[in-house]
């Protein structure tokens, strides 16, 4: 197995795994009272979007 190939799966799954964590948490923020913290919200998009770039990057070089 290509070392890229290893990396794009990593990152894939790593990507698809910020996108749903991200998705739970606007759920989670959206049903609460009063004031929420959503670092968390707001650190898992941009992660599931810089993983999902480096998937394609990596996808390329196959």
């Amino acid at each position: 197995m290509n070392i890229s190939y290893a990396i794009m799966l990593l990152t894939l799954i790593l990507s698809i795994f910020h996108f749903s964590y991200g998705y739970k948490e606007a759920i989670r923020i959206s049903n609460e009272e009063g004031p929420v913290h959503g670092m968390s919200l707001i650190l898992s998009i941009p992660l599931g979007f810089t993983f999902a770039h480096l998937s394609t990057i990596f996808y390329q070089q196959i």
